[in-house]
């Protein structure tokens, strides 16, 4: 069993993880190296995935923050007065929860591959009659 790391076909941009049988075929979308530990979004090149700029994360994070935000209004900051200490809580918490969102995608992404490995151990163990 192998775990296989994909990108969009189109952006070459990260998607997540799947396992495969071993002797999987990899396409040109995939790869079997992890880029969870690079700054996202990772893009996958023909040398293997390459690390967003900061400038790169940094457009991303506020675009996964929009895009959470446009799907979660109730987390949206009200059109209230900036004055108001309760609507600028209300804001910052909306924030807080977007990045949350992400970093609960990345932790995701690094669970699927420690669970690729596990299941790699098990399985060379099994092939080794448990020994």
């Amino acid at each position: 069993m192998a775990m296989v790391y994909y990108a969009d076909p189109v952006t070459l941009i990260s998607m997540g993880a799947r396992p495969e049988p071993d002797g999987y075929q990899l396409k040109s979308n995939e790869s079997f190296d992890n880029p969870s530990g690079l700054q996202s979004p990772q893009k996958l090149t023909s040398t293997g995935w390459v690390a967003a700029t900061d400038e790169e994360h940094k457009t991303y994070l506020e675009v996964q923050q929009k895009k959470f935000l446009a799907e979660n209004p109730q987390f949206a900051q009200p059109s209230q007065p900036a004055d108001d200490k309760g609507t600028e809580a209300l804001g910052a918490l909306g924030k807080q929860v977007g990045q949350l969102v992400i970093d609960n995608q990345k932790n995701a992404q690094a669970l699927q591959a420690l669970g690729a490995q596990v299941a790699s151990f098990i399985a060379k163990d099994n092939a080794n009659g448990g020994k």
